[in-house]
């Protein structure tokens, strides 16, 4: 294995801690401490700990270690509104054309959400709407807009895990019959550009709520 490749994934790995709380906001870890949890060297692990300073997941406390970083009110706002931008950009170019394919696989996602196990949590609901919004930015084909769709989308499911976290599994999502990706789906299939752009930003609204509740 690479020094490149032990680097992305003690920068994977330390993002899916955060993600499933076993490491929280305001905690602080050490470069001995990864160094020690993955068994290798200290160079990938300062490199990963480089990006994630520089991706402001961590920042560094002299002489301390590195403490996560808490996502306040301000960052998710910003994150809705850079959102708000790519994804209705990418309805506004798909629309014209959506293919079979395409619908297909958007009520084959809706399918998974309706008809998930009964032992689904937060977070089988929450990375199903993270697959759906990030389809819509696939089928455009832009590299780059999807990639920023990806990064934000991080954004989004880091601060979720830290604002989840108090919560945990306590409240098991309700799956309702009639689902806004449903609406969503269909107004894309009819090419209904200005019903499918009201619903979207609703949905954007929704989640930007649902993180400010938590």
């Amino acid at each position: 294995m690479t020094m490149n490749t032990l680097k992305d994934t003690v920068y994977q790995q330390a993002i899916e801690m955060i993600c499933n709380g076993t490491i929280q906001a305001g905690d602080i870890i050490t470069e001995k401490q990864l160094i020690a949890h993955f068994g290798i060297s200290k160079s990938p692990v300062r490199e990963a700990l480089i990006q994630l300073c520089h991706d402001n997941v961590l920042k560094s406390i002299p002489r301390c270690g590195y403490q996560v970083v808490q996502i306040n009110a301000k960052n998710i706002h910003d994150l809705t509104e850079i959102r708000m931008c790519l994804e209705q950009f990418c309805l506004t170019r798909l629309i014209a054309h959506p293919s079979a394919d395409f619908i297909a696989h958007l009520r084959d996602l809706n399918w998974q959400r309706a008809n998930s196990s009964e032992e689904k949590t937060m977070w089988t609901a929450w990375n199903n709407n993270v697959n759906f919004h990030l389809a819509l930015a696939e089928e455009v084909g832009n590299s780059y807009v999807l990639e920023y769709m990806k990064n934000t989308l991080a954004i989004c499911t880091r601060a979720y895990a830290q604002l989840f976290c108090v919560q945990k599994e306590s409240i098991i999502p309700s799956t309702p019959k009639s689902h806004i990706h449903d609406r969503i789906t269909d107004s894309i299939e009819k090419q209904d550009l200005e019903t499918a752009r009201a619903l979207l930003s609703a949905d954007i609204l929704q989640m930007e709520k649902n993180l400010l509740a938590l």
